[in-house]
């Protein structure tokens, strides 16, 4: 990132002016349908990219889930990494929400499956020449990707 972005972005972040940012729904080929997520990018080509992949259980891809949990771990996280000029990818596993249509049972899943779906991210989508993370909430990730790319567990 050139200084001049870098002093850019710190006036609007300290003025209160919002960067202009990009919100999307995209889609990854899953094995029976798509699987889905949400893009929230900072309006430049070049920013690094974050995949947030969540953990076990049924959570969705802002890290809310159907026994109350609802506190949008995830989407906060994506909040505050587009103020720092960096665009992350919240995704909803093979089966839940908004990926239910790619298998037909959500409990006939295994880890290879998901790690072949995180695969199929990484391959879908066009990373900057400065490349991406990944922010597991999942050892399976961790493993899917060793060799590829650095990951977080959180």
């Amino acid at each position: 990132m050139g200084i001049l972005t870098t002093i850019a972005m710190a006036a609007a972040i300290n003025s209160g002016i919002a960067s202009p940012t990009v919100l999307a729904n995209i889609a990854a080929p899953g094995p029976a349908g798509p699987l889905q997520g949400t893009l929230l990018s900072p309006a430049r080509r070049d920013a690094p990219v974050i995949l947030i992949v969540p953990g076990s259980g049924p959570t969705d891809r802002d890290g809310n889930g159907p026994n109350g949990l609802r506190a949008s771990m995830y989407r906060l996280l994506a909040d505050g990494l587009v103020g720092r000029g960096i665009a992350s990818i919240r995704i909803d596993k093979r089966g839940m929400y908004g990926s239910a249509s790619a298998i037909p049972d959500a409990n006939d899943v295994t880890l290879d499956d998901y790690a072949a779906d995180v695969h199929s991210w990484v391959d879908t989508i066009k990373f900057p020449a400065c490349g991406y993370w990944a922010i597991a909430r999942a050892d399976w990730c961790r493993w899917s990707l060793h060799s590829t790319q650095p990951i977080f567990a959180v």
